[in-house]
């Protein structure tokens, strides 16, 4: 069966809210190309990317494109959703949306995206009893070695996934050019298209290099994730002191 190398979740110029981004799609195509990637997927925050000419110029590149949305559900919470059309799901679902979509609609992947960081948009605890709504988890690109397993993120991702049956998939949650492609997965599939790269993903049919960021980008990186939604940080610490010390 033939494996391809694939990129599920990234960004470029046109994210609503990552308005700071300075490459454009077709630029983020032809990096694609560069480093080797079958697929991405382009997942704009609360807006899905569907620009025609992008998905003509990525085929003529044979790099097959996903259309997808970095949703907000449940607070600002993001969703990585796949393979939309426009009227497909609002830019902040509830999860019974994304049930109904995943019931009429099954061929659109849904994945937790860097679910145990600690950034007020990450899922957390929100994904137990929302399993159902999960296809896989992310592992993502900011990490180091030498964080404790006990407190490192993507491995309390990991365990999350092994207890519900969820597959990993590394994803590099790209929003620069240089990091496309940093941190992608393998996935077995019968041919290129969504649905069978989706399939495969489903089966578990995935695999990734656990590859550790040095810590100047680390820190760099983190830096900028932290810093890109100051509206999710505001909001965060406005909750937590309108609930009290007790919610902290």
């Amino acid at each position: 069966m033939p494996s391809y190398r694939v990129e599920l979740h990234s960004h470029c110029h046109g994210d609503p809210v990552d308005t700071y981004l300075g490459h454009t799609i077709f630029e983020h195509i032809d990096r694609a190309k560069e480093v080797g990637l079958s697929a991405i997927a382009v997942t704009w925050h609360r807006k899905i990317c569907a620009d025609p000419e992008a998905f003509a110029y990525a085929k003529s590149r044979n790099i097959l494109l996903i259309p997808g949305m970095e949703a907000e559900i449940n607070d600002h919470k993001h969703l990585v959703v796949l393979n939309l059309v426009e009227g497909d799901l609002p830019s902040a679902p509830s999860w019974d949306e994304v049930r109904a979509l995943r019931a009429r609609k099954p061929d659109v992947l849904v994945i937790a995206p860097h679910p145990f960081y600690p950034h007020p948009s990450c899922l957390g605890s929100l994904l137990n009893g929302h399993d159902d709504c999960i296809d896989a988890v992310e592992w993502c690109m900011l990490h180091h070695n030498w964080v404790p397993s006990r407190v490192n993120p993507n491995l309390r991702a990991s365990r999350w996934a092994q207890q519900h049956g969820k597959p990993m998939v590394a994803c590099s949650d790209a929003h620069s050019l240089a990091a496309i492609g940093k941190n992608a997965s393998t996935v077995e599939a019968d041919e290129l298209t969504p649905e069978a790269i989706f399939a495969g993903i489903r089966a578990g049919k995935v695999t990734f290099h656990r590859r550790s960021l040095e810590l100047g980008p680390l820190m760099y990186q983190t830096g900028r994730a932290m810093s890109s939604q100051p509206r999710h940080i505001s909001r965060w610490i406005k909750n937590r002191l309108a609930k009290g010390p007790a919610a902290a």
